[in-house]
């Protein structure tokens, strides 16, 4: 019974006393054979061995081996509860106890990441997006960090976090794939003016996240001309008719990507005849000026002239937006003559040097008749 006070009592002292006050006296642990570090988390499994006076070991001080997480700190509270829970050293020769803490991790920490938001259009992130970490660890996590993504454009981005444990430890993880693109289409768009109408055309590329719509608006050049919506859906042109010749007019495309980006470009164009000459099936008994609307940029033009059946019987290229037929000519090594009958006529506009044989959109086309 004495000998059990007595080791109350010292337990009683010891408790009191833990952290930077404690004298480790003999018996003196050693961990791994090297001397136990207070407060310390260990790595890997650890044998605690005892050294009473020359004596490894000795009286009543019996070596312990900690092979899986352990964690003695909270014996603190209770330091008689459970004796076989401590490492401790019940030295009988004198009556004296002595016991030390052991925290060893020998698991390792986990960790999830994911973006800290939700998409912002249509299940893609298209502005920076940071991790939002969550971790376990036998010692308790210490800290945690996480990445920004920000770019490049990808449907497979990935967002990482990185942890750091009580005992040292650490764990980098990525989040699953999202998809990211933060930056709109390239676009394009063409307007070709015809009787009454424009033909428009564009293009949206250059992007990661596929093209959702594109949206077409038109306004004519007066103050109090409406803005007006002539397009939306997938397509990639259309011919806008029933316009006024004469009059500017201004085409607003915009392409929106399913990321929610968005890019604009506009073009203009002004409607009307582009055949000028002669009008529509004239009746004609002498050769005519042909005429039509000049092109800008356009450097030459090709005309060429069908009769009958329809057969080409002229293929010409003038420099200038008109042409004044003859009555006898040669093409293609054979003699014509304007005789009477039906004719038809085409024109395309030449962009550069003639034999690099660059053609835009045809400008028009028009008809007559030679009565004799």
């Amino acid at each position: 019974m004495k000998r059990l006070a007595l080791a109350v009592a010292l337990v009683a002292v010891a408790v009191m006393s833990v952290g930077a006050s404690v004298a480790w006296a003999d018996p003196v642990p050693d961990c791994n054979g090297q001397p136990c570090v207070k407060g310390a988390w260990y790595t890997s499994p650890v044998s605690v061995t005892w050294q009473l006076g020359g004596d490894s070991n000795g009286g009543g001080c019996a070596p312990q081996n900690y092979v899986t997480d352990t964690n003695q700190s909270y014996l603190l509270s209770e330091p008689m509860a459970d004796w076989p829970a401590w490492t401790y050293c019940n030295d009988t020769t004198s009556g004296d106890l002595k016991y030390y803490f052991v925290q060893v991790e020998v698991s390792s920490p986990t960790a999830t990441v994911v973006p800290n938001r939700g998409p912002d259009s249509n299940g893609w992130y298209n502005h920076a997006v940071a991790g939002a970490v969550s971790a376990s660890s036998f010692s308790g996590i210490a800290s945690c960090t996480s990445a920004t993504y920000a770019g490049p454009a990808t449907a497979s981005a990935a967002v990482a976090g990185t942890c750091v444990d009580n005992a040292g430890k650490s764990v980098t993880v990525a989040s699953a794939p999202f998809a990211y693109d933060a930056t709109p289409p390239t676009l394009t768009a063409t307007a070709d003016p015809g009787d009454q109408s424009v033909a428009l055309g564009w293009q949206a590329g250059g992007d990661v996240a596929p093209i959702a719509s594109f949206t077409v608006t038109r306004k004519g050049d007066t103050k109090a001309a409406a803005v007006n919506t002539v397009y939306s859906g997938n397509g990639t042109g259309l011919i806008d008719s029933h316009l006024k010749n004469g009059v500017l007019y201004t085409y607003t495309i915009t392409a929106r990507d399913q990321a929610g980006n968005v890019a604009v470009t506009t073009v203009k164009t002004t409607p009307g005849a582009r055949v000028l000459g002669p009008a529509p099936n004239a009746h004609l008994t002498a050769p005519p000026m042909l005429s039509w609307t000049p092109v800008p940029g356009a450097s030459y033009y090709n005309v060429q002239l069908y009769r009958g059946d329809p057969s080409k019987v002229l293929s010409l290229w003038p420099a200038n937006a008109s042409l004044q037929l003859k009555r006898t000519w040669r093409f293609h090594g054979h003699r014509y003559r304007l005789k009477p009958g039906k004719y038809k006529w085409y024109v395309w506009p030449g962009l550069g040097r003639r034999k690099a044989g660059r053609y835009g959109h045809m400008i028009g086309s028009g008809t007559f008749v030679v009565v004799r």
